[in-house]
């Protein structure tokens, strides 16, 4: 008797057990059933807002569930990343994070509440180039011209930036200590905001992303001085580096990539992971994002989450020896 119901007993623990697995299969199965929103930390108009709108229209496609971009600025990317570290981890909720609000802006700001581990890599989307731009009143077109008058004009100029705590509210500050001048640094929700006060000339001087500065560059409406990074960009291979140029210690990149929050299943990250290759492999999708001067850089969630940390550690680093802070 006692052996019979033991044997029942172990017959329903088994059978529980191959419910609950097979629940837990059948949920991952269903995923997604219902819209998805990707979050964008920047205003609509600008690269990380094209790229978010880019990949939910192709995301729409493949997971056959409708995809929406919502824009949520302000503090330099920290309160669409507040927002969905705190969303549901159930992958409905993606943000477009990248190396300024997701490394630079918990490395360098005390006061955020959040910081890489608080979200799980999806997927690296594009690299943006960042350049050094200036009113086209500033004279010259090359680095050593821009140092001169920056030099000649301390406590004259500002500089423009996406809110305390972003990587190019970094950049301003370390381009006033390395010229020993005096720069106000002036912030702004995004760049449209940003370009539209270097235009009218109430800032000078902005590190902004090579898609959204280089079409104004070719209309004349502002100057492109170098390339803050250590090579080239192959989207524009005319443009020097600052490096080249001997105006050292302002290597900046940018990029753009998808997280969820920590916690999302590793099932729909993995599924998320492989419909973005698919779409970063579409030529037309390259076309698009290329088009804008990015570099499209597909790969891993691992490799994605390795490249946040080591960012965020640079920037930990750097912040520490010059002793800028953005708080």
């Amino acid at each position: 008797m006692l052996k019979k119901l033991w044997s029942r007993r172990q017959t329903l623990v088994v059978g529980a057990g191959s419910l609950a697995s097979s629940w837990g299969a059948h949920a991952s199965d269903v995923w997604p059933s219902k819209q998805l929103t990707i979050v964008s930390p920047y205003p609509p108009g600008g690269i990380t807002d094209l790229l978010c709108r880019i990949v939910a229209d192709e995301l729409s496609r493949a997971l056959g569930q409708a995809v929406v971009v919502e824009n949520r600025t302000g503090a330099s990317g920290a309160i669409a990343h507040t927002f969905v570290a705190k969303a549901p981890a159930d992958g409905y909720t993606l943000i477009m994070g990248g190396s300024a609000p997701t490394a630079a802006t918990p490395a360098l700001n005390k006061n955020v509440s959040y910081g890489p581990k608080d979200f799980e890599p999806i997927g690296y989307v594009a690299e943006l180039p960042i350049v050094l731009t200036g009113h086209v009143s500033i004279p010259g077109t090359t680095a050593n011209d821009f140092l001169a008058y920056v030099k000649a004009n301390t406590g004259k100029l500002n500089c423009g930036h996406h809110g305390n705590g972003s990587s190019n509210q970094f950049a301003c500050l370390s381009l006033a200590r390395l010229t020993g001048t005096k720069i106000a640094d002036i912030p702004y929700r995004g760049a449209p905001q940003v370009n539209t006060d270097l235009l009218s000339n109430r800032i000078q001087i902005y590190f902004g992303t090579l898609p959204t500065q280089l079409p104004l560059a070719k209309e004349g409406k502002l100057k492109i001085f170098g390339i803050s990074s250590p090579a080239r960009a192959s989207t524009a291979p005319d443009i020097p580096t600052l490096d080249e140029q001997g105006l050292t210690g302002l290597n900046f990149t940018s990029w753009n990539a998808l997280y969820a929050p920590a916690g999302t299943p590793k099932a729909v990250i993995q599924r998320l992971s492989t419909e973005l290759l698919k779409i970063l492999a579409n030529p037309d999708v390259v076309r698009r994002i290329e088009g804008t001067g990015c570099i499209t850089r597909p790969g891993s969630p691992e490799a994605l989450g390795k490249l946040t940390m080591a960012e965020f550690e640079t920037y930990k680093r750097m912040s520490a020896e010059s002793g800028i802070r953005m708080e």
